[in-house]
């Protein structure tokens, strides 16, 4: 073989751009993977917040789903239910729990559904 074929075959000009085509699709997947699971934690922090406000509306008589969708901004909540586990009298405990189902895409794996609760409960004060 001449030595010009030797050392094209010899070569490295070229190795950096393959290992980095080769690393990209791995990388755009991890990224946005933390992307979308700390959106998904952000949505947490909403419906936890949103679980409590419920709860505390509902604990001084004044509670309302609608008023309960508003405090989980900016998620719209799949379901708000109140229940009072052991009565609504003076001093039980007002539950609300509040879920909802993030859909988390990732490059090059899928679609995969999340589903996100909380619950909170507090005393009743009327």
């Amino acid at each position: 073989m001449p030595k010009k074929i030797i050392s094209i075959l010899k070569g490295t000009e070229g190795a950096s751009s393959v290992e980095f085509a080769l690393l990209l699709p791995v990388l755009v997947m991890l990224l946005t993977g933390i992307i979308q699971l700390g959106m998904a934690y952000s949505n947490y922090i909403s419906i936890t917040h949103a679980a409590r406000e419920g709860a505390r509306l509902a604990a001084v008589d004044r509670y309302s789903d609608g008023v309960v969708r508003e405090r989980a901004y900016p998620v719209v909540p799949d379901s708000v239910s109140l229940s009072f586990p052991h009565g609504n009298a003076h001093g039980e405990e007002a539950v609300v729990t509040v879920t909802y189902t993030k859909r988390i895409d990732i490059p090059f794996w899928g679609i995969v559904s999340v589903p996100i609760s909380s619950q909170a409960g507090m005393r009743i004060e009327y």
